[in-house]
């Protein structure tokens, strides 16, 4: 664990830097979120330390913007639908107390507050995007904190080999992988497996260029880690994104994927083999659709319109995310939530039509196909409601809205003009 004050000046210091450059305060987000929740404080036991990065950096861009008498939100597609989702967390957090199904004003106000810390992340990464250099920046800062949270997991399977990371004994011991100390292997997994898709499409569609070995790299050391947490839904969702990014967008690469998908289960351990084995339709609905079910039979006699108030059980008790926002916020707040995820469905297919950049495609290629894993995670698990996920998901889904501000605002012509020339002095490599 870091020492309390040693969290407060990471922070303090994000938060200086901001006041010179938002990047550097995005960059200490990133990396952050990367390897948070290891590192809470005794003062504020339901903060970590990219909440405490993010206050910082949130309050020194904030007054950045009144000093220079910009506007505090940029425009993109998802403001009326973050607005929305928004107003109904706040109608159900009310509604909740009003009518007593909520534990406390405290809990709900949390819950909401966090929503709030979402929609600005992702405001301000939008809002910093003003040239290719700025999307190479921020991407390498979420890459590299991916990276370091690979490495914990790698430490605690290979490294450092008789950790068990406090996982109670039995047969999956020897092997499981947990993440940082504090969260659950699914959160860690699927963590994981929105920045390995993001990596596989800046690697595809960066290849031949030298730049392309980066995210490559990112890609291969987190698909270890993602098998072993034995997250069974992290690994069908890490599956339906590569069958996506491929299908969708690089076909050439998809006999590999395909060809890897039947190779790598016979050459895991048989505790594994056997984990995946229970990836099946039978074992979804003997484990996990009972979460829907239970969500319906406790929410609808109470409050079907607003739900029972948001955070009155924290994230996940039905075990999955669309359950979980019917419980919590009722058929409005799950409506909101909809329209927010496919909002940003057309926001990305929107910017690809836009853009033939390698670099900037790269990304949201990346992020349409984690957009699509994490909806089917969602299924059994709440990869767009937990903090760290739902962190690494706007992270790179403002990237993505920077991008299409680029496009749209048509600076994007002299960065595909920059991208030519460097796929000419790449031709040969190809060679």
């Amino acid at each position: 664990m870091l020492p309390e004050w040693l969290i407060y000046s990471i922070a303090a210091i994000c938060g200086l830097l901001t006041w010179r450059d938002i990047k550097w305060g995005l960059t200490g987000i990133a990396i952050a979120i990367g390897i948070s929740p290891e590192y809470r404080t005794e003062f504020a036991k339901d903060l970590r330390l990219e909440d405490f990065v993010m206050i910082a950096v949130f309050l020194a861009w904030i007054l950045h913007k009144m000093r220079d008498r910009e506007p505090l939100i940029p425009y993109t597609p998802l403001n009326g639908l973050w607005g929305f989702w928004i107003f109904t967390g706040a109608i159900s957090v009310l509604m909740g107390f009003a009518l007593g199904t909520l534990p406390s004003w405290k809990t709900g106000f949390l819950h909401w507050f966090k929503r709030i810390e979402l929609a600005i992340l992702f405001w301000m990464v939008a809002d910093r995007v003003r040239s290719l250099a700025d999307v190479r920046w921020l991407a390498i800062s979420g890459m590299i904190g991916a990276l370091l949270s690979s490495y914990i997991g790698w430490q605690q399977r290979w490294i450092k080999w008789d950790d068990t990371n406090g996982e109670p004994t039995g047969p999956y011991t020897a092997y499981r992988i947990s993440g940082p100390v504090g969260e659950k292997p699914n959160v860690y997994a699927q963590y994981l497996v929105f920045n390995s898709l993001v990596g596989f499409a800046l690697a595809w569609s960066l290849y031949p260029l030298p730049g392309s070995w980066f995210p490559a790299l990112l890609a291969g050391l987190t698909i270890v880690p993602i098998l072993f947490s034995f997250s069974r839904s992290a690994i069908a969702a890490l599956v339906v994104g590569l069958i996506s990014l491929t299908g969708a967008f690089h076909r050439k690469w998809l006999p590999i994927v395909l060809v890897a998908m039947f190779v790598v289960p016979l050459i895991l351990p048989s505790l594994l083999q056997d984990r995946l084995r229970n990836l099946s339709w039978e074992n979804f609905k003997a484990e996990r659709l009972g979460g829907y079910i239970g969500a319906i039979r406790e929410t609808l006699p109470v409050n079907p319109i607003t739900g029972r108030g948001l955070g009155f059980t924290g994230f996940n008790r039905y075990e999955n995310q669309y359950a979980n926002t019917l419980a919590h916020e009722g058929i409005l707040g799950l409506i909101a939530f909809l329209a927010l995820i496919w909002g940003v469905l057309k926001m990305h297919n929107e910017t690809l039509r836009l853009t033939s950049d390698p670099y900037l495609r790269g990304v949201v290629q990346g992020c349409f196909a984690g957009t699509i894993a994490f909806c089917i995670a969602g299924l059994s698990g709440v990869p767009m409601l937990a903090i760290r996920t739902s962190e690494t998901f706007w992270f790179w889904t403002g990237l993505c809205a920077g991008i299409w501000r680029l496009a749209s605002f048509g600076a994007v012509e002299e960065i595909e003009e920059q991208s030519q020339v460097e796929f000419a002095d790449a031709e040969p490599i190809k060679s």
